[in-house]
């Protein structure tokens, strides 16, 4: 039950897992707040009060922390909510996501390695999705559906940010429709756009530079479909880890972790088949198996939805290894089936340690034991921290 909300001055402590500051009022109780770094002194305005935690506006930092930098991004200062983080230095921001999976995971492992910062500070994102509503083309602010427009973005590879600056001017010209619009940038500099819905833009904006394909709405124009990397290919609307670096960083650590074949290997939620050119290249027999099937499926690709997929497999192992990478909800529907596939060894990567240490629970209780956790830093400015985890048969 709420009370009546009122101001409170406190020091930050943390920073959580949604990207908030958090602090402790005079009576001990939680209290989160955006925009906050660790060891500021701040005054806020409380919005929501229960016994146990309470959420508040930042109006003030009274003293700030050491911690705090200046944002080189106007948009964020302006409330721009694509970013969390850009007041909080980077060492800060490591040290809170390293904490962030450490607790998430303290109930499955306590051999957790120091976080990877596998991406530059700035200039790493090589896909987006911006809204476009009443004219306006950007991201929401902060806790809102309201566009904050934008025309460049610091996240942004070169390549992508220009073509977001392009699609800034067009979008003036030939209006796009409500909805959302994608961007991908592949290895080679070209670039993709996804509308929404059909845009009498869109053919010529095919025209501008660095852009070589464009759906919109059921269109295909052009060749929409880039080589992200080589050997993986993906068009504006499928996932795709959003930085290379941090993705050779990742995919370095699942080799790691899983070792080289031979041997058989089941991959769920391979997707376009990110880690399947290297565990394939490692000497793994793989099978990889998603949902929907991507614009250029690796060989012995299955489609399933990850339960049927086990489902299925469970009745043709013995398989060696097991590697999943599934979406940040995890991977509840599969657990059983993984339980009854008995691989050897299991590497689970995660962009949600709660998720995963939910799903990684189940596992230990199935007569598994986790090994060891590498938290991965590949999307800076943000709370986002992707983990892999290496679990073995006992």
């Amino acid at each position: 039950m709420t009370t009546p909300a009122g101001e409170l001055t406190f020091t930050i402590d943390s920073l959580a897992a949604g990207g908030d500051a958090v602090g402790r009022d005079a009576q001990g109780r939680v209290t989160f707040v955006p925009l906050g770094a660790p060891g500021d002194q701040v005054r806020v305005q409380l919005t929501k009060q229960t016994k146990s935690f309470a959420r508040g506006e930042l109006i003030e930092v009274v003293t700030p922390s050491t911690d705090r930098v200046t944002p080189p991004c106007a948009a964020f200062l302006a409330g721009c909510g694509g970013c969390q983080w850009q007041h909080v230095s980077r060492s800060a921001q490591l040290a809170a996501k390293q904490a962030i999976v450490v607790a998430a995971l303290r109930r499955v492992t306590t051999n957790i390695a120091p976080i990877l910062a596998a991406a530059p500070d700035f200039g790493w994102r090589r896909r987006a999705r911006f809204h476009v509503d009443q004219r306006k083309l950007g991201m929401y602010r902060s806790a809102t559906h309201e566009i904050l427009p934008l025309g460049a973005c610091p996240q942004l590879e070169p390549a992508l940010d220009a073509v977001l600056s392009l699609l800034a001017e067009a979008h003036r010209q030939a209006p796009l429709p409500d909805g959302e619009v994608a961007l991908l940038v592949g290895h080679q500099g070209h670039v993709a756009v996804g509308v929404e819905k059909p845009w009498k833009g869109a053919a010529g904006f095919l025209k501008r530079p660095g852009v070589v394909g464009v759906i919109d709405g059921d269109r295909s124009q052009g060749n929409p479909v880039v080589e992200v990397e080589p050997g993986l290919f993906g068009s504006p609307w499928d996932f795709a880890q959003a930085s290379a670096a941090g993705n050779a960083q990742l995919i370095g650590l699942v080799g790691k972790a899983l070792g080289r074949g031979p041997g058989k290997l089941l991959e769920l939620y391979a997707g376009a088949g990110n880690f399947t050119r290297g565990l394939t290249a490692a000497g793994w027999q793989v099978t990889p198996t998603d949902a929907a099937p991507p614009p250029q499926p690796p060989p012995h690709f299955y489609v399933a939805s990850a339960d049927r997929a086990v489902e299925k497999f469970a009745t043709q192992g013995p398989f060696d290894a097991l590697v999943l990478d599934p979406p940040r909800a995890g991977a509840p529907e599969a657990i059983e089936g993984i339980l009854k596939i008995a691989a050897k060894t299991i590497v689970y990567i995660s962009c949600d340690p709660a998720t995963l240490s939910r799903d990684a629970e189940k596992l230990v209780a199935g007569g598994y034991r986790t090994e060891r956790a590498w938290p991965v830093d590949m999307m800076p400015q943000t709370s986002h921290v992707e983990v892999v985890l290496k679990l073995t048969k006992v």
